[in-house]
C-alpha cells in the first residue's frame, strides 16, 4: 500500500440513520406521490461506486411502486465558461480529461477577487441544474429523485480551488451551498486512492486525489453524512448499507 493510500485509510463507521424515503415509515405509511419524497444524494469521488449503488437503490424503490429518476448533479457551466475563459487566458486554469467529463483545475488562492467571481458563477450554475435536474422532475413528473453527485462535491472542489479547503464554507457561496447540502439525506461513497486509480486509471492523472479524499471525509464527519469505503465491501454490501441508511426497505410491498 502507497503512502498516499495510508493518509486517507478509511474506516467502515455506524452513522446516524438518515432521514431518508423510508426512514421511520413502514410501507403502508409512506406518501404515495413520490413527488412529496425528500432527494437522496451519493457523493464521492469518479470511481467509487455511486452510480451502481444508486440503480441498486432504484430497483429497491421500484419494488415499492415508486417512480424515480436518477440525476448526475455536474452543474451545467452557462456563467461559468465565461469565468473559465478568463482563468485561461490569465494561466490560473487548466483543463483536464478525467474519463467522461473535463475537470477544471485551478488555483485562486491568491487571487480572492477571482475567486469570488469563480465561486458565485458556480452557485449560480448550480442552481440552475438543481432546477432542471431536481425541482421540476420530482414536482411536474412525480419522481422520488436520486442524486448522483450533489452540492457537497461541488463544495469538494471550490474547496480545492480556493486552497482553503473546509474552510470555503464560510464564504457567502460557500454558505449558500451549504444550507442547500445539509437539507437532503446524503452519503459519502469512496475508497482508497489505490482502489479508485484501480478502477479508473486516469484518477492517476489528478494530482490533488488524496486532498480530494480528505476534504470529502472531513466533510462527512463534520456534518454527519453516512459513509461507505467501498473498497473495503461487495457491492451488494455496499448497496445495502446505503439502503439501510436512507431507510430504503429490500423486500416489496
Amino acid at each position: 500500500m502507497s503512502a498516499d493510500s495510508r493518509v486517507i485509510r478509511l474506516e467502515r463507521v455506524a452513522v446516524r440513520r438518515g432521514r431518508g424515503i423510508a426512514a421511520d415509515a413502514g410501507p403502508a405509511s409512506r406518501s404515495k406521490n413520490p413527488g412529496t419524497d425528500p432527494p437522496i444524494a451519493l457523493i464521492g469521488p469518479d470511481g467509487a461506486g455511486k452510480t451502481t449503488i444508486l440503480r441498486d437503490l432504484e430497483t429497491r424503490l421500484h419494488r415499492q411502486g415508486k417512480r424515480t429518476r436518477i440525476s448526475w448533479m455536474r452543474s451545467p457551466r452557462i456563467f461559468t465558461y465565461g469565468v473559465l475563459g478568463l482563468l485561461r487566458l490569465s494561466g490560473l486554469a487548466k483543463t483536464v480529461r478525467m474519463g467522461d467529463h473535463d475537470d477544471v483545475h485551478t488555483d485562486l488562492s491568491r487571487h480572492p477577487m477571482l475567486l469570488q467571481l469563480y465561486a458565485w458563477s458556480i452557485t449560480f450554475d448550480y442552481f440552475l441544474g438543481y432546477l432542471a435536474k431536481v425541482s421540476i422532475p420530482r414536482v411536474l413528473l412525480h419522481r422520488t429523485i436520486l442524486l448522483d453527485r450533489f452540492a457537497w462535491d461541488t463544495l469538494v472542489d471550490l474547496g480545492l480551488a480556493s486552497g482553503l479547503g473546509e474552510r470555503f464554507v464560510d464564504l457567502a457561496p460557500g454558505k449558500i451551498l451549504l444550507d442547500v447540502a445539509r437539507r437532503h439525506p446524503t452519503m459519502l461513497v469512496t475508497a482508497s486512492p489505490d482502489v479508485l486509480i484501480r478502477r479508473k486509471p486516469i484518477l492517476s492523472l489528478d494530482p490533488r486525489l488524496v486532498v480530494r479524499l480528505r476534504l470529502y471525509e472531513t466533510f462527512a464527519h463534520r456534518f454527519g453524512l453516512g459513509m461507505i469505503d467501498s473498497g473495503n465491501t461487495t457491492e451488494s454490501v455496499s448497496a445495502g448499507e446505503a439502503a439501510k441508511y436512507f431507510g430504503i426497505p429490500s423486500g416489496g410491498v
